[in-house]
């Protein structure tokens, strides 16, 4: 399979867990109700730092999405320790959404170098 190929489905795959970890974040937060702090404001701490990077998510900006796989690995640590209480879902979506991005940042580079190379 050529690179560009393998670009485009890693590219499917990770706006598909991008969207997927943005909703799990969304759906477990609505599911679990805070008393003191609003559910809107819990959603908007989860869902902020991944929101900064739709922008790059869309027009493949591949330094910043190497940016987004660091703020991934804060989330998987947080969403492990959590693992007995929310279930491997959410730690599953994101391991999938860093490893589907740092394959699609480097297919993409190597999709370039076969075009210049012919």
């Amino acid at each position: 399979m050529l690179y560009q190929q393998k670009r485009k489905y890693s590219r499917a795959v990770s706006l598909a867990a991008y969207i997927a970890l943005i909703a799990y974040f969304v759906i477990s937060t609505l599911s679990h109700p805070y008393a003191e702090v609003g559910s809107i404001v819990i959603i908007g701490i989860k869902c902020f730092p991944l929101l900064g990077f739709a922008l790059a998510m869309y027009k493949q900006h591949l330094r910043q999405l190497a940016w987004m796989c660091f703020v991934l690995l804060i989330y998987f640590t947080i969403e492990i320790m959590y693992v007995p209480v929310n279930g491997i879902l959410g730690a599953f979506i994101i391991t999938l959404l860093y490893t589907t991005t740092m394959l699609h940042i480097r297919w993409h580079n190597r999709a370039n170098e076969e075009l210049k190379a012919g």
